[in-house]
């Protein structure tokens, strides 16, 4: 700030026909704190100046990023749109090949099989944004390159945060070192992801104890020299912006929810095709993913037990026939057609939210404002979902008692209505758009079923589940349930308090005052 305070006092002699000649300045050089600082300044300028000048265009042939088109200057020289789109790229990468790390050598999700769908998938997600990935990135850069985008730029963010924790401690092969680490156990894990290991020697010693241990070992030095050469306070200072912190935050939200939503929708697609063939009263298809398998060898797989029978699950002349006639329809026919519904309701909301988890881009329009900044928001919400929705059904159990409701017509009314319910449920999931996301703001929705409450998802889930055991209720059972709503009703208030921090939620409570009940809250 003071050598841009003497530039600006020069300037203004200079204009007015005096001249200063130049001075040595006695100051001592910047500390590695103070480049933390100036960094962690200027993010938060950037974030408190985004609302006064978000929309103005870049001065005449320049860009949002200073200096000439199309990229501004470093070190004197131009620096093209390639350049800035590969240290993006770059940092991304990074990121995702510590998720597949993760999500490959984890013991939680190495040993959970209804993991064993996203495991497949993301060594394939991940080669893809390998080769395509750079040229999404240039694109993007190219296509939206206004101020107000390139503050919300995640990539940025994580260039800023390596440039500010580790620039000047890490020498050059330090930086090669851990590239190479990192390179090396996204290559592993790839091979591990598209390989089978029914090939030769070095195969099977990468799909076998051999490669994990390798992978580890990457990791390990990886993290080891990071470590040893990360300066905290630094970062910590560029982490207390918000936009930065964003972008953290949600790569954690994407990180637990999109393999979670993945598994839940595969469940949903099994369950609809059993259901199908056993009304339809031929054999199920008994399909199970292969470990060690590769991707093709999985789709080989698929095609053999599934392809194959794609036409069982058309509906033939005869079943349309009767699904038109609901007055020739058995209890029997109802109840089937209430579980079928139910699922495909499920797998219609989870397919969607996957969707909403594993894309985020300026293309849809779906990118985070914002996420829950409280602990307790986060504890509210993961409380619902497994692992941690495990310990609410610990303390809150829901154990039958004896049959209050016996009548078969009430029962399936109120199967009926408990469907309908899970329904609107579904629907406010599919009134996001492409921007659904737990924990984070990517846009005010205002269609829908939030045209009457602000939390409809929450009020038919609740109002749903007491339909559900009414049939075996009791003062016990009725009370926990109680304290289950409670834990929407917390997750409902804490989503209240963050949202309200955007104006457009502030129009849209004036407009919809009702929180949960429409009349009464």
């Amino acid at each position: 700030m003071s050598a841009q305070s003497s530039k600006d006092g020069k300037r203004r002699k200079q204009s007015k026909g005096g001249s200063e000649p130049p001075r040595r300045s006695s100051a001592p050089p910047p500390t590695g704190a103070d480049v933390g600082e100036n960094a962690s300044n200027g993010a938060e300028a950037a974030s408190r100046e985004d609302a006064e000048r978000s929309d103005s265009p870049p001065p005449k042939g320049q860009s949002a990023y200073r200096g000439p088109q199309p990229g501004g200057k470093r070190n004197g020289k131009p620096v093209s749109v390639w350049h800035r789109a590969t240290y993006r790229w770059v940092a991304i990468t990074v990121v995702m090949a510590a998720l597949l790390v993760l999500y490959t050598q984890h013991p939680y999700y190495r040993n959970n099989q209804n993991f064993q769908p996203f495991r497949n998938i993301f060594p394939t997600a991940f080669f893809l944004w390998l080769t395509l990935g750079l040229f999404y990135v240039k694109a993007t850069i190219e296509k939206f390159s206004e101020r107000r985008y390139v503050v919300r730029d995640s990539g940025l963010h994580l260039l800023l945060l390596a440039k500010v924790g580790f620039k000047d401690s890490l020498a050059r092969w330090q930086w090669y070192a851990v590239g190479l680490c990192v390179l090396t156990a996204a290559a592993l894990g790839g091979l591990r992801g598209w390989t089978s290991s029914n090939g030769t020697l070095l195969l099977e010693m990468i799909h076998g104890e051999h490669g994990a241990v390798a992978i580890g070992l990457c990791v390990f030095f990886a993290v080891a020299l990071f470590v040893q050469n990360l300066q905290p306070k630094r970062m910590w200072r560029v982490m207390r912006n918000p936009r930065v912190r964003t972008t953290l935050l949600g790569i954690i939200v994407k990180a637990f929810f999109t393999p979670l939503m993945l598994g839940f929708f595969v469940g949903h697609l099994n369950a609809i095709a059993r259901q199908w063939l056993s009304h339809k009263h031929l054999p199920p298809i008994d399909f199970k993913v292969q470990a060690g398998a590769n991707i093709i060898q999985h789709a080989q797989l698929w095609w053999k037990h599934v392809g194959v029978r794609l036409g069982d699950f058309v509906p033939s002349l005869h079943d349309l026939s009767v699904l038109v006639q609901p007055w020739t329809w058995t209890r029997a026919d109802f109840s089937w057609g209430l579980g079928l519904a139910y699922d495909i309701i499920f797998a219609i909301d989870c397919g969607w939210a996957l969707f909403g988890y594993s894309t985020e881009s300026r293309w849809l329009g779906n990118k985070t404002r914002s996420v829950e900044p409280t602990v307790f928001g986060w504890a509210v919400c993961l409380a619902c979902y497994p692992p941690f929705n495990n310990i609410l059904g610990t303390y809150l159990p829901l154990h039958n008692g004896p049959s209050v409701v016996t009548n078969p017509n009430w029962l399936l009314a109120l199967r009926a209505a408990t469907v309908f319910l899970f329904a609107i449920y579904a629907s406010a999931t599919v009134a996001f758009g492409f921007r659904f996301s737990n924990l984070t703001n990517r846009g005010i929705v205002t269609r829908g079923p939030y045209r009457f409450v602000r939390h409809p998802a929450y009020l038919c889930k609740c109002t749903a589940w007491w339909l559900e055991h009414i049939p075996t209720m009791t003062l016990t059972k009725a009370f926990f349930l109680s304290c289950l709503c409670g834990v929407y009703a917390l997750r409902a208030w804490t989503e209240e308090r963050h949202l309200s921090k955007d104006p457009e939620y502030v129009a849209y409570k004036k407009k919809v005052p009702w929180v949960i009940f429409p009349g009464i809250y």
